[in-house]
């Protein structure tokens, strides 16, 4: 087995039939590839009996954590990190996926075969959205309506080039050993339910390999997967104040400069040049200079 897949889900009872189509599409296009292990963090309604029964049916392995509490992202993928690490100390690699997701077969080889040749901590995929972007891409305005799962897939493989560009989405591939080594996700730190966790991780990871390396997130293109994205956060409750939470965090986690950097990682983002801004001025109103 070359990597384990973490999935948290948040199966809400209001939209529990939308939730359980989205779950159903997601594990039974996974559990076409040969590599389908998923540790899963219930978060919502649904049993222990209840997911495993899923998963058997759409053809996906699957251990349970979680006791059915929305504990938010960043607490939940660190467990399901930990978790891994000590039941598959020898798996090489651990994915990010969401339950918006719908994966071709093999969608990880190329992306692992990356990862083998080169210093990289994680890669991504390019990924199409429900709006039809393509995204690191950025192209508009692909027609998805009407199109099947199945369709769907075909499509993504028009998408495909061999091309790696700078860019950050997910689904996320990291290599087991220097994800540990960072640590994933501070959750002393990120006390909110969601918001900001990547960019916490990107620096960790920029740290990791260096200032002078330039590093950045990268895409590789070759791999497509299709993301609705934002598919159940936007509907979670106290977003901006959950958000806040976590923009506290990754400042208290690491200062001014960590803005300046995530600006640099990040070069459409002008929030993070402007948090830095803020937090200069402030810093030298405060001493006076």
């Amino acid at each position: 087995m070359k990597v384990i897949h973490t999935l948290p889900l948040l199966v809400r009872f209001a939209s529990q039939y939308q939730d359980i189509e989205m779950l159903n599409t997601c594990l039974s296009t996974l559990g076409k590839s040969p590599e389908n292990t998923v540790v899963i963090y219930n978060q919502g309604i649904l049993s222990e009996h209840d997911i495993r029964q899923l998963a058997t049916q759409n053809g996906v392995t699957v251990d349970v954590i979680g006791d059915g509490l929305n504990v938010g992202i960043p607490q939940s993928r660190q467990a399901m990190f930990e978790y891994v690490w000590n039941k598959y100390p020898y798996v090489p690699y651990i994915s990010e996926i969401h339950v918006d997701m719908a994966f071709p077969y093999n969608w990880y080889a190329d992306l692992i075969e990356f990862l083998e040749r080169t210093d990289e901590p994680m890669v991504c995929p390019g990924i199409l959205t429900q709006n039809g972007s393509l995204e690191p891409d950025g192209v508009r305005g692909i027609d998805l309506n009407g199109l099947s799962t199945n369709l769907l897939l075909m499509l993504l493989r028009n998408f495909e080039k061999d091309e790696v560009v700078a860019g950050f989405v997910h689904p996320v591939i990291h290599k087991s050993e220097v994800l540990k080594a960072v640590g994933g996700y501070d959750t002393g730190f990120l006390i909110g339910k969601q918001g900001f966790e990547d960019d916490s991780l990107l620096l960790s990871y920029l740290y990791y390999m260096g200032i002078r390396t330039g590093w950045r997130p990268k895409c590789l293109l070759k791999s497509r997967v299709y993301h609705a994205y934002m598919a159940q956060r936007l509907t979670l409750e106290n977003i901006q104040g959950e958000l806040q939470r976590n923009v506290s965090g990754l400042f208290q986690q690491y200062g001014a400069y960590g803005f300046k950097h995530l600006n640099q990682l990040h070069s459409d983002k002008e929030f993070f040049q402007s948090m830095y801004e803020q937090v200069k001025a402030a810093w030298q109103n405060s001493s006076g200079g």
